[in-house]
């Protein structure tokens, strides 16, 4: 009976100390924010916030996220500006009923303004709260930001998942607010980001309502430093991002092996690797790509049934490949001065001690850096059928 009375007083003492439920924040007392922008407004930060709707979101289905075919938005933006970032964003706190928490955003989309004034001072407030996510994407935007946040993306529940989606499309490793923070403190590498731009999805008059635009990324914003010195756009972005060995699987429109018509190919898989060779301040880069690909549109002339011929378009898509690369280079070393393939890092691997003569005058090297380019690209796959489909044969030419 003693033993009971004191197990019994000796619980009740412990549970003295136990303090319950009493700082719980209840889920419907949080506004969760999953996209952000920051613009920037003569000396003022814009920040809008992209705030899911929970009684909106339900299933999937013809309800529409983010501005789809019908009913309601599944989110609402809150837009506010201050001196500094935070302060923009306890601008937004003021009007909200709901605790705002940035525990879920996905997606931090920079205005072109702000990038080209520089990015360095606005990533303080990122990392120092601990409730911020530096998992989060960053991408550059054509205009202000808070418009391609509040674009329309019928296939997906938020503008926000929408770009996140695209850039995994677009790259192997997306740039997080991590990424981004490491590459702007690393030496011989400068930061690019995708840029993110509003597109007409259907000729004008294909509807009654006015010209749909949606979301796409464009190009490849380039920084020097924290700030944006330049746009990438065309056919090259795709080959520099290769380059960069990022691309996952990229489209090249090769001439046909007579150099009539086009025949597509999808690189399936790509590696490319960077080896410098130094000789005095002389620098060369040796790159070297080894990919795989498959056909997966002929639009020439040529039956690709024989060794012959589907060699000739190896070597017609790697030359392709090397010029794209080159124009997108020269672009890079000589009108941006951008090393976002990171030149710099590598001698720095590889050899410490040139990187140690070199550093402090890289910025006067890089664009003097000889670029040569090799290839090793197999095509492995051409498609269900070897000839171009709906040709008759004696109209075709073989090898």
């Amino acid at each position: 009976m003693r033993r009971s009375l004191f197990t019994g007083l000796l619980l009740l003492c412990s549970s003295i100390g136990l303090s319950g439920c009493w700082d719980r924040t209840e889920i419907n007392d949080v506004a969760f924010v999953i996209g952000t922008s920051v613009d920037k407004e003569k000396n003022l930060y814009r920040s809008t916030l992209q705030i899911a709707l929970p009684g909106n979101l339900g299933g999937s289905g013809s309800q529409g996220g983010g501005g789809g075919t019908s009913g309601d938005k599944k989110y609402y933006l809150e837009s506010k500006t201050g001196i500094t970032l935070r302060k923009s964003f306890l601008e937004v706190q003021e009007g909200n009923s709901r605790k705002i928490s940035f525990s879920h955003r996905r997606t931090l989309l920079i205005g072109e303004e702000v990038a080209k004034e520089g990015i360095s001072s606005m990533l303080d407030q990122f990392a120092r709260i601990p409730q911020n996510r530096l998992s989060s994407l960053v991408a550059v935007t054509e205009g202000p930001a808070y418009m391609i946040l509040d674009a329309q993306a019928p296939m997906e529940q938020f503008p926000s998942e929408m770009i996140r989606k695209l850039m995994n499309q677009f790259t192997k490793r997306p740039v997080t607010l991590k990424y981004l923070t490491n590459d702007l403190l690393t030496d011989g590498i400068d930061v690019s980001l995708p840029y993110f731009s509003l597109q007409e999805a259907v000729p004008e008059g294909l509807t009654e309502t006015k010209t749909k635009k949606n979301i796409q990324i464009t190009g490849l914003a380039l920084f020097k430093g924290d700030k944006l010195v330049g746009v990438l756009k065309g056919k090259e972005v795709r080959m520099i991002n290769l380059a960069m060995n990022q691309a996952t699987s990229p489209d090249i429109l090769v001439p046909g092996p007579d150099g009539r018509g086009y025949v597509t190919i999808k690189l399936t898989e790509n590696v490319v690797t960077l080896r410098p060779v130094i000789r005095g301040d002389d620098i060369t880069m040796n790159m070297r790509i080894l990919a795989k690909g498959s056909v997966i549109e002929n639009d020439s002339d040529y039956s690709l049934d024989s060794e012959r011929t589907m060699h000739k378009l190896e070597q017609n898509a790697s030359k392709e490949i090397i010029q794209q690369i080159h124009s997108g280079l020269h672009l890079l070393q000589d009108k941006y001065h951008s090393d976002v393939l990171g030149f710099g890092r590598t001698i720095q691997e590889k050899d410490p001690p040139a990187w140690e003569r070199f550093k402090d005058r890289w910025e006067k090297l890089y664009p003097t850096v000889k670029v040569v380019i090799d290839t090793e690209l197999h095509v492995e796959n051409i498609g269900a059928v070897d000839k171009p489909f709906g040709r008759k044969d004696e109209v075709l030419k073989h090898d």
